[in-house]
């Protein structure tokens, strides 16, 4: 388990996978700023985004056609991932980062930034997937919200196991996930749109689990021990 560090500078002290990890968001958000206002790529540069989304987005179709077939296409596959990374706008790409920074910086203190990591690609995975067979219809996916929503999901499950063994009510530990999840469900009554909400969920949901295996002390310990 990785100590807390004592840096107390608010970047210094997340871990440089973390960092590294929100980089990458940020640096595709910055190119296709760039390009949409003609600082780089030349004229076709305007439609980058496009082209990511069409290209790397998560297709639940795809999906669907792959799972109906069992024809699993390494493009396919490789877009539970890639789409992870892409944003609908610069604010969003933000906003995902700021979850990414501070859950990031808790989990990776305790499980070190490499498994953080693992949080949230596995987290952005299992979301798609869920995502692309209950909604096989619905529009393609980008986002970076449901691997970040992973990372709550992480730290959900290391203050259920913080209050367990302070011998508290392990339910407050879901108390930010469950005040989250009731926005995400009245945002998507009042703003009917595409069911990206159940992918941030999913991706909690699956951060909890993947924690539990991934934390030394957690969930694989608890079963050999039982």
């Amino acid at each position: 388990m990785s100590e807390p560090s004592d840096d107390p500078s608010p970047f210094g002290s997340v871990p440089p996978a973390i960092l590294a990890l929100c980089a990458v968001v940020i640096g595709i958000e910055l190119l296709f700023w760039a390009g949409a206002r003609g600082l780089a790529g030349g004229p076709e540069a305007v439609g980058w985004r496009l082209a990511a989304v069409t290209e790397y987005g998560f297709a639940p179709r795809l999906w669907a056609f792959m799972a109906e077939t069992g024809q699993w296409r390494g493009d396919g596959l490789g877009r539970l991932v890639t789409y992870a990374f892409l944003n609908q706008s610069f604010v969003g790409a933000v906003f995902a980062c700021v979850f990414l920074l501070a859950f990031g910086k808790f989990v990776g203190d305790v499980i070190g930034g490499p498994r953080a990591v693992l949080v949230y690609l596995g987290s952005a995975a299992g979301a798609a997937a869920l995502y692309g067979t209950i909604f096989p219809e619905a529009g393609i996916l980008v986002s970076s919200f449901p691997g970040a929503y992973g990372l709550l999901g992480a730290y959900t499950f290391i203050l259920f196991v913080a209050l367990e063994a302070a011998e508290a009510n392990r339910l407050q530990a879901f108390r930010l996930v469950g005040v989250l999840a009731a926005l995400q469900i009245v945002f998507g009554i009042l703003f009917p749109g595409p069911p990206w909400w159940l992918a941030d969920l999913g991706g909690a949901a699956i951060g909890f689990v993947l924690a539990a295996a991934l934390w030394p002390g957690g969930l694989l310990r608890r079963v050999r021990r039982r």
